[in-house]
């Protein structure tokens, strides 16, 4: 049975998926939540296997809310719904964790075969969403962190995910303070990241590593 937890400010939108969710035998609603802190709060104690989530609500945090949730349970899959579409705010989804991301007005049949695809471990990215990343990617907007990934595993150098969040962050010149708010993280913890990283590196110069993380990107070919 999958487990599904909605989280949407609009409770007619929610009365409509879990109508509609009715309808699957092997699919079971075990909790809404209309603001982040309750569904927080009934995250926890309900540990949904699907999320369903609107990244426009007044007063939440998405993409927090869903770096809270893959820290929380890392199984978890994530699926963002969206009524219109934010090119920024697409990719700082995807970076947070989310499994797939599509537009609410998709077709009810349609958005339970995305759900489905999902779980299955499949990235879905649906409608207008996946012509938005496709131009992304061809542009190279999406983005100088993967050419730095790129550039890194050249060398055999292979960081976490989180350690790339924050190599590619200290490239661009954010203090401490600003990738700490950024990614969600104490200070104290981005300090212990840097220096993992300055211990990969073989560099003890924030100033050096930042020059060459830069030269590296310079270096990489686009393709």
């Amino acid at each position: 049975m999958i487990r599904i937890m909605i989280v949407d400010d609009q409770q007619l939108f929610i009365d409509g998926m879990e109508a509609l969710l009715m309808q699957e035998q092997d699919m079971q609603v075990v909790s809404t939540a209309t603001n982040g802190k309750a569904s927080i709060l009934h995250f926890k104690e309900c540990r949904p296997n699907l999320v369903l989530i609107d990244i426009h609500m007044p007063h939440t945090d998405a993409i927090k809310l869903i770096l809270h949730m893959k820290e929380a349970q890392p199984d978890v899959k994530i699926l963002v719904l969206t009524s219109f579409t934010d090119e920024d705010l697409i990719v700082a989804a995807i970076y947070a964790g989310a499994d797939g991301f599509v537009l609410k007005n998709l077709h009810g049949d349609h958005l339970v075969a995305c759900m489905r695809s999902v779980m299955r471990g499949e990235v879905v990215f649906a409608g207008e969403v996946a012509q938005i990343l496709a131009k992304r990617i061809l542009e190279r907007k999406l983005d100088k962190r993967e050419l730095l990934d790129e550039a890194f595993k050249h060398l055999g150098i292979h960081l976490s995910k989180r350690e790339l969040d924050i190599a590619y962050l200290l490239a661009e010149g954010f203090s401490n303070k600003d990738i700490a708010q950024r990614l969600y993280l104490s200070e104290g913890t981005v300090k212990n990241y840097i220096s993992n990283i300055y211990q990969t590196f073989q560099i003890n110069n924030r100033k050096q590593l930042m020059v060459y993380f830069k030269e590296l990107l310079e270096k990489k070919p686009v393709t």
